[in-house]
């Protein structure tokens, strides 16, 4: 059978999908509670969806290569430590300044992606650090390092950028149906949205309880793969 995709984010977010999903049903009888269309019957069915598109179109999966998602690991790593390193030092230098935060966190990715990204979903990352990029001016760049941050924090976060940019096209596959030509591939998107959603909502339920919180988290449950 003909694998989807030899790309290892691919393969890490299905895998991670399935692991996500399976603590979903472990806690489905208290999860039920805040949502009308969670209960025991769709848990299951999300389960068996994401075993059978596994068995369909990852049959001859032999697992991710452990050298190109080390890298990709360490790629998103240094991106999340470094953005939000520039958030807080953005948030103490222009503090008096909100209409120039306001209008930078909007224009360079934070107001779109960033909630989505520190919780894990590598796909929001990505977007972020390539908007980041194409939108950082000179001009602006001096402004910030004008006021206290230090310039090298941009050269980590356009490495980053050039760095993701590699993976980039498995990313959009996720999400691109223009770029969906079989059955698989959209199987796959609509997994990974409808388990985002999942993550969104019990991120938010579980904010207290950080053990619970953490099989909800793409990022974290990725790592432990």
């Amino acid at each position: 059978m003909e694998t989807l995709t030899s790309c290892s984010t691919s393969t890490a977010t299905i895998l991670a999908c399935q692991k996500i999903a399976k603590s979903f049903k472990e806690n489905i009888y208290e999860l039920s509670s805040i949502r009308k269309d969670w209960d025991p019957e769709f848990a299951t069915s999300l389960n068996v969806w994401i075993q059978d598109t596994l068995e369909k179109h990852y049959a001859d999966m032999e697992g991710i290569d452990n050298e190109q998602y080390r890298e990709w690991h360490e790629i998103m790593v240094a991106a999340l430590r470094s953005l939000k390193v520039l958030r807080a030092s953005l948030k103490v230098d222009f503090k008096d300044n909100k209409q120039f935060l306001k209008s930078f966190f909007k224009s360079h990715g934070y107001s779109d992606y960033f909630s989505d990204a520190k919780n894990g979903d590598h796909l929001s990352l990505c977007k972020f650090l390539m908007a980041f990029k194409e939108n950082l001016s000179d001009e602006t760049r001096r402004k910030i390092v004008a006021k206290g941050t230090v310039d090298g924090i941009f050269d980590k976060i356009l490495l980053a950028a050039d760095q993701m940019e590699k993976y980039q096209q498995c990313f959009e596959l996720l999400e691109t149906e223009q770029e969906l030509n079989t059955y698989g591939q959209k199987e796959v998107t609509e997994i990974y949205q409808t388990i985002k959603d999942i993550c969104r909502i019990a991120i938010a339920y579980y904010q207290f309880e950080p053990q619970e919180r953490d099989k909800f988290n793409f990022y974290k449950v990725m790592v432990n793969l």
